[in-house]
């Protein structure tokens, strides 16, 4: 999901050379091993949300502990 938000920000892209162009500059410039590590230790947070919500999908990536779109 972050690199798609990253890539479309400025709207959608037009082909698939423009995309994978896209995609790979994203992955170079902004996708850090200090980011990468910071979804990894992430992990076990959303298993533990996934089996709250009984594997349903209302579990939203991101929300915010205690919110009510975490899982409904």
């Amino acid at each position: 999901m972050f690199i798609k938000r990253e890539t479309i920000k400025k709207g959608a892209l037009k082909s698939r050379a423009e995309a994978i162009r896209a995609w790979e500059r994203c992955w170079k410039e902004n996708v850090t091993q200090e980011r990468i590590q910071a979804w990894i230790e992430r992990i076990m947070e959303h298993i533990q949300q996934v089996i709250r919500c009984e594997g349903g999908n209302e579990y939203k990536e991101g929300c915010k502990k205690g919110s009510e779109l975490e899982c409904n």
